[in-house]
């Protein structure tokens, strides 16, 4: 069965490093096999997220909802802000999670993610991923693909063509993708 993964980045910046890697990730992931569907979170208008969403969320987060309950797996590349995960990210995860009443309530319950992030710095955003996999296992549910990729000093790490230029990294990264479509497509049979 052919796995469906929803890819999106945590940074809704055009031209971010981020969305860069999720680009990169959807083509990868297609040329695996995978159908894919690529987002954009700033197109999704969503206000902070607080106790009077519930039941009352807007139709941006029930779209999103929708998106998530209709794919096998998601891959997030998420950028990291003083050493966590970027806001705008978590408040899109709470908002999907009170846009549907019911269990399972997140949506990401018996989902596999992929995690990865590129960042300026030389650890990449290794730092945020780790907390971001511990709110995506513990708060959402979710069933983490073992390896994340952090790609460090992004400015230089996407060769000409968008490829990862850095031969080691853009192995990990296959690898990682690869686990995510057969992680997804075992849970989906």
């Amino acid at each position: 069965m052919t796995a469906k993964i929803l890819v999106f980045s945590g940074s809704s910046r055009p031209g971010s490093f981020n969305d860069r890697l999720a680009g990169l990730a959807a083509r990868e992931l297609q040329a695996l096999g995978a159908e894919v569907t690529y987002i954009n979170l700033g197109k999704f208008e969503l206000p902070l997220v607080d106790a009077t969403g519930f039941g009352n969320a807007p139709k941006a987060a029930h779209e999103l909802r929708q998106l998530f309950d209709e794919h096998d797996g998601m891959f997030i590349a998420s950028p990291e802000y003083n050493a966590g995960y970027a806001p705008a990210l978590k408040n899109a995860l709470d908002w999907a999670t009170v846009a549907k009443p019911g269990a399972p309530a997140t949506g990401l319950a018996g989902k596999v993610v992929a995690l990865g992030g590129a960042s300026p710095g030389a650890m990449g955003t290794y730092r945020g991923l780790t907390q971001l996999r511990t709110v995506l296992e513990l708060g959402f549910g979710a069933t983490l693909v073992p390896e994340m990729v952090a790609v460090g000093n992004a400015a230089t790490a996407f060769s000409e063509d968008g490829k990862l230029a850095d031969e080691r990294t853009a192995g990990f990264f296959k690898t990682t993708l690869a686990r995510l479509v057969s992680m997804s497509e075992k849970l989906k049979a």
